[in-house]
């Protein structure tokens, strides 16, 4: 059985709010835990323990606006998404780290695509911290006979190969071994935190800091060169996880 999305509606107007609970009523998947008119009640209407999945959160409300009030709240759901009719708030709302941005007035058909697409996205980083959660590990060989070294592939930051070997860079340190790159993708193929990105380069997704053009800048300061064939899937990648505004 999936699990049922809990939703907290924040807007001054009363029928922005009904339109929007009539649209989560249409949905099995999401259920409203709570409303608010009145922008400071939700300061302390909304609390951690509640475990908002997605809040609908306006811009323009008297006394306080939705962007000063998303910097209190942003902590305390796994999604914001800021609905209002001011296109022009869409880069500021991402500043506060907004996941989306729904633009009124809101057409059932956009709200449901989004909705499928927050569900998607939820349902994909519950599966994703299950495997972190995990202990995942394999053994190389070391440059000694019968010299075996574990390596946590929480650990791995960039996997180069070179020819015959290659090499294993760690948050630590850096480990040689007689092994291809396929075999080494194989093995982290499961874990779902790599991706190969060039014939002779496995990077862990999350230490990517900054792409610029063919250009993977990871967190280390190390520069990666996008290779041709493996542009696709890469960009495909870049696209699912690229924040975008709810407009047309």
């Amino acid at each position: 059985m999936k699990n049922i999305l809990k939703c907290v509606i924040v807007d001054d107007e009363q029928h922005a709010i009904d339109l929007l609970t009539d649209y989560i009523a249409e949905l099995p998947s999401l259920s409203l835990l709570k409303t608010f008119r009145n922008p400071f009640l939700a300061l302390d209407g909304i609390t951690p323990e509640d475990e908002i999945d997605i809040i609908f959160l306006d811009i323009n409300m008297p006394g306080i606006s939705g962007l000063e009030l998303a910097k209190s709240l942003r902590n305390k759901s796994k999604k914001l998404v800021f609905t209002t009719a001011h296109a022009q708030y869409a880069l500021d709302a991402f500043e506060v780290r907004a996941d989306h941005y729904l633009l009124k007035p809101i057409r059932i058909s956009k709200f449901v695509g989004l909705m499928a697409e927050i569900v998607d996205d939820l349902a994909s980083a519950v599966k994703h911290t299950a495997a972190a959660d995990k202990t995942s590990f394999f053994f190389i060989k070391g440059d000694e006979k019968s010299k075996f070294i574990r390596i946590d592939t929480n650990d791995i930051v960039l996997v180069e190969g070179l020819k015959n070997y290659i090499i294993i860079y760690t948050k630590q340190e850096k480990f040689t071994t007689y092994l291809t790159m396929t075999e080494v993708e194989k093995a982290l193929e499961a874990d779902g935190q790599f991706m190969r990105v060039h014939k002779s380069f496995i990077v862990k997704v999350e230490e990517i800091r900054k792409v610029l053009g063919n250009t993977i800048l990871l967190k280390n300061e190390r520069q990666i060169i996008l290779g041709v064939s493996y542009k696709e899937r890469f960009n495909a990648y870049l696209k699912e996880n690229t924040l975008r505004t709810g407009r047309k």
